[in-house]
C-alpha cells in the first residue's frame, strides 16, 4: 500500500504501540511524539479537505445542485407561463418568459462553473448542452469537450445528445423509442423532462408529448405547493423566533446566568490545556484516520449509485465511526482519570430544579425557533459582504440525491443520522466538553465565541461559517441558561432535521 494517506496510519500504529511501553520516561517521550505527529496529521488532513475538489471558495450547495434549484423555479414558471398565456392580462406571459430565461441563464452559468471544477465529468457537459439548447446558445465548444473525454459514459451521452438535437428527424420508430429510454436512464428531473418534451415535439409524437407535459406540470405544481407550505412554516418559525428573542431581551437580567450557576455549567474540574487539546486532537485524528481507511476501502464503490438506502446506511455508519470515538476520548482522557461520572461531566441532566425532561425539550424547541431569524440574518450578511452562496457541506449532495429518490426508509435513516446521531456527538464534544472546560477558565462570552468558532471552523464550510458560529453561540447560551445539555441536543437535532426536511420538500419529485 503506497497511498500517502495510508502511510500516515503506519506512523500512528508505531507511535501508539510505543506509548504503551511500561518504562515511564520512554512512554512520555513517545506520547509527546504522538501528539506532535497527530497535530501534523490533522493539519495536513484539514488542509487537503479545505482545498479539495468538493470544497468551493464561496460556499454553495455545489454548483450543480444550486443550478437544479434554479431549474426547479424555472419549471414552476414554465408551468405557470402556460396558464398565463391563456389569460390576456397585461404582459403576464411575457414577464413569466423573461423570468424563465433569467433562471435558465443563471443555471447555465453555475453548470459552467461545475464543468470547470470537474473537467472530466461528462454529465456536467451534457447538462450544459441541454440548457444551452433551451436558451438557443451555441453548444459547439461543449460538444467538442464531451467528445474529447473519450470514455464509455461520454460516448453514450454524446450519442444521446446527437440523436436528440441533430439526428432526431431521421430516426425510425424503434430508434426513437430507444432514445426515449436512454434519456430516462441517463437523466433525471428537469433534464429528463425537457429532453423528452423536445424529442416528442420534434418527432410529432403528440400522445407522448401531452403525457410528458402533463406529468411535468403536475410535478411543478406539487413543487409550488410544497414551497408555499415551506415558506409559511418558516415564516411562522421566524416570527416565533423573534418573539422568543424579544422575551429574552426584556425579561433576562443583565447576567446571562447567576454567579452561583457556574459550578453547574462549567466543567466539574479544571482539565488543563493539554487535556483539552488532546481530546479535540484525538477526535480529529481518529476522524481522519477512519475516513482515510474507509476512503481507501470504498474508493470505487460509488455508494450513491447503489441506492438511497445503502447511501443512507453508509452515511450513518461512517458518521458513527468518525465522530463517535470523540465521545470516548472525552471519557478516557478527561472524565475517567478524574473519577467524574459521564453524564455529570458533560452536563447532560434530565432534571434541573423544577424543569424535567419535557420542559428541557421545550427549551430546545424555543432555541431552535430563536435560531431561525438569527441564522437568516447571518446568511444575509455572509451573502452580501462575503460573497457566500450558502453552505458547501458535501453531505448536502448526498442528502439531495436521497431526496430525489423519494425513498421513505432512506429518509428515516438520514433523519436518524442528522437529527439524532450528529447532535449527540457534536453537542457532547463542543458544548458538553469544550465549552464547559473553557467556561471554567474564561467565563461565558469568550468561551462561547471560541467554542462556537471551532465548531463552525471544523465543518470546513466557508459559506456556512457565520451561520454555524451563530448556532454554536446559541447552543452555548442555552446550556448556560438551562444548565443542561439536553436542550442543546434537541435544538441541534431540530435544526438538522428541519434542514433535511427543506431539502426533501424542494428536491423530491
Amino acid at each position: 500500500m503506497t497511498d500517502p494517506n495510508f502511510l500516515w496510519l503506519y506512523g500512528f500504529v508505531l507511535l501508539i504501540g510505543g506509548s504503551l511501553l511500561t518504562k515511564e520516561k520512554v512512554k512520555q517521550v513517545v506520547t509527546a511524539a504522538l501528539l506532535c505527529y497527530a497535530t501534523t496529521f490533522v493539519c495536513n488532513g484539514l488542509y487537503q479537505a479545505s482545498h479539495g475538489p468538493l470544497k468551493q471558495a464561496k460556499g454553495g450547495l455545489g454548483n450543480a445542485n444550486n443550478a437544479e434549484v434554479y431549474l426547479k423555479f424555472e419549471s414552476a414558471f414554465n408551468t405557470l407561463g402556460r396558464g398565463a398565456s391563456s389569460i390576456p392580462v397585461g404582459n403576464s406571459a411575457a414577464m413569466v418568459k423573461e423570468r424563465r430565461e433569467s433562471l435558465l441563464g443563471q443555471a447555465e452559468e453555475l453548470l459552467k462553473k461545475s464543468a470547470a471544477d470537474s473537467p472530466d465529468d461528462p454529465m456536467a457537459l451534457a447538462r450544459i448542452i441541454i440548457i444551452a439548447h433551451e436558451l438557443g446558445h451555441p453548444v459547439k465548444t461543449y460538444r467538442e469537450r464531451l467528445a474529447s473525454l473519450n470514455t464509455e459514459k461520454s460516448k453514450e451521452l454524446a450519442q444521446i445528445l446527437d440523436d436528440l438535437y441533430i439526428n432526431t428527424k431521421s430516426l425510425d420508430a424503434q430508434k426513437r423509442k430507444q432514445l426515449a429510454k436512454n434519456i430516462e436512464t441517463n437523466f433525471s428531473g428537469w433534464y429528463r423532462s425537457v429532453s423528452l418534451i423536445h424529442l416528442y415535439r420534434v418527432t410529432k409524437q403528440n400522445d407522448e408529448l401531452n403525457k410528458t407535459i402533463g406529468d411535468f406540470d403536475g410535478a411543478n405544481l406539487r413543487f409550488v405547493a410544497r414551497f408555499i407550505i415551506l415558506l409559511g412554516f418558516m415564516g411562522l418559525a421566524f416570527l416565533g423566533g423573534v418573539i422568543v428573542i424579544l422575551v429574552q431581551l426584556f425579561t433576562m437580567s443583565r447576567r446571562v446566568s447567576p454567579p452561583g450557576h457556574q459550578e453547574q455549567v462549567a466543567s466539574p474540574q479544571q482539565y488543563g490545556a493539554l487535556t483539552i487539546y488532546s481530546v479535540m486532537l484525538g477526535w480529529l485524528a481518529t476522524q481522519q484516520a477512519v475516513g482515510t481507511i474507509v476512503h481507501l476501502g470504498l474508493k470505487d464503490a460509488h455508494l450513491l449509485q447503489q441506492g438511497a438506502i445503502i447511501a443512507g446506511a453508509a452515511t450513518f455508519i461512517l458518521y458513527l465511526l468518525t465522530n463517535g470515538p470523540g465521545i470516548l476520548w472525552v471519557y478516557f482522557l478527561a472524565l475517567k482519570p478524574r473519577a467524574i461520572k459521564f453524564f455529570e461531566g458533560i452536563r447532560l441532566r434530565f432534571k434541573v430544579d423544577r424543569s424535567g425532561p419535557f420542559r428541557l425539550a421545550v427549551y430546545g424547541l424555543l432555541t431552535w425557533m430563536a435560531a431561525v431569524p438569527c441564522v437568516a440574518v447571518t446568511y444575509l450578511i455572509a451573502a452580501k459582504y462575503l460573497g457566500s452562496q450558502g453552505s458547501s457541506n458535501p453531505i448536502l449532495s448526498i442528502v439531495m440525491q436521497a431526496a430525489r429518490t423519494h425513498d421513505f426508509a432512506a429518509a428515516l435513516i438520514f433523519y436518524a443520522t442528522l437529527g439524532i446521531l450528529a447532535p449527540i456527538c457534536e453537542e457532547i464534544l463542543f458544548r458538553g466538553f469544550l465549552y464547559t472546560a473553557l467556561r471554567r477558565y474564561w467565563g461565558i462570552f469568550p468561551s462561547m465565541i471560541v467554542s462556537a468558532a471551532l465548531f463552525a471552523g471544523i465543518h470546513l464550510d466557508a459559506g456556512g461559517f457565520l451561520p454555524l458560529m451563530t448556532l454554536g453561540m446559541l447552543f452555548a447560551f442555552t446550556l448556560e441558561r438551562t444548565r443542561s445539555l439536553l436542550p442543546c441536543i434537541v435544538a441541534h437535532g431540530l435544526w438538522n432535521s428541519g434542514t433535511f426536511t427543506m431539502v426533501l420538500l424542494v428536491f423530491s419529485p
